[in-house]
């Protein structure tokens, strides 16, 4: 007998989302386990952590991103700084020892995330662009910051080493010639230029082109239209809602199970559970509500 079963969309979201989770498992071994659950400290499990995902993600040397010591945020220990291709980790941690190596692997995930729309036949050359540009246009505003709020001192060259090019553009900010500011930038700019060219053409020589009209090119496509929608800098409630933050923490999910050894069970049924928890929490109804609230505004 032949028993017909017609999946709900929600199933059928769960279902592709297990799919996906089984692809970023990062497979660790019983011994690799041993050895990380003996380190003592948290900052050595993070150095542990980094090299080994990034070992496990088989990444290019040349385009690895670098994990960076910066002032800790006030939501979380660790960001993907892609116009600048660093993770960085808050000096003091409050991350629990046994989410540390998930986090990292979160942050990995968005670095993977714009590697694969670089090498997207017929997105890659777009993506490319788009973040040529926003990086240029956010380290100028940081520049412009920094000169602005140190109150347009002259930089010392004894004490920084960018003290000429910065200068420069302290002298055409003071005299608010926008055309000498840019003509000074242009070496700066060329830089972020070589940069996401560097990324993109070691992407493709390693892991390859992602072929236009593939599932993966259109999940690709999908993310790169959500990245545009956002900005580093912006409201934590509108990035919590995007597709790349939830693909990002479904990669962390995967890998916190694997290193605190916790059995999936029933992934369908257990989904399902906390959709449904989720549903009766007026707290996450009322995030979400001004998530998609402040998004729409946007589109408008």
């Amino acid at each position: 007998m032949r028993i017909n079963h017609t999946c709900t969309a929600r199933e059928m979201s769960i279902i592709r989302k297990y799919i996906t989770g089984l692809s970023y498992k990062l497979k660790m071994t019983q011994d690799e386990l041993d050895s990380f659950h003996k380190i003592r400290t948290r900052k050595q499990l993070e150095k542990k952590s980094y090299e080994y995902i990034a070992k496990k993600l088989d990444i290019p040397s040349e385009i690895l991103p670098p994990l960076v010591q910066v002032e800790p945020d006030k939501y979380a220990d660790y960001s993907y700084a892609f116009l600048d291709n660093v993770i960085q980790a808050g000096i003091k941690l409050r991350t629990p020892k046994t989410e540390i190596l998930s986090a990292i692997r979160h942050e990995f995930q968005h670095f993977l995330q714009i590697c694969n729309m670089l090498r997207t036949e017929g997105l890659g050359s777009e993506a490319q662009k788009y973040l040529t540009q926003e990086s240029i246009e956010d380290r100028k505003d940081f520049i412009t910051m920094l000169i602005k709020k140190s109150n347009f001192k002259i930089f010392d060259p004894k004490e920084c080493p960018d003290a000429k090019f910065l200068n420069g553009l302290r002298d055409a900010l003071h005299f608010n010639d926008i055309n000498l500011f840019n003509e000074r930038f242009k070496p700066a700019a060329e830089g972020i230029k070589n940069m996401w060219q560097q990324i993109r053409t070691v992407a493709i020589n390693h892991w390859g082109v992602i072929k236009q009209g593939t599932y993966e090119s259109r999940t690709n496509k999908e993310l790169f239209e959500d990245l545009k929608k956002h900005k580093p800098d912006e409201d934590i409630f509108d990035w919590a809602i995007s597709k790349l933050e939830k693909d990002a923490m479904l990669a962390e999910d995967v890998a916190y199970r694997e290193y605190n050894k916790i059995d999936p069970g029933c992934y369908i049924k257990k989904e399902k559970q906390i959709y449904a928890a989720l549903e009766k929490d007026e707290l996450y109804q009322e995030l979400q509500k001004i998530a998609l609230d402040r998004q729409k505004k946007k589109e408008l």
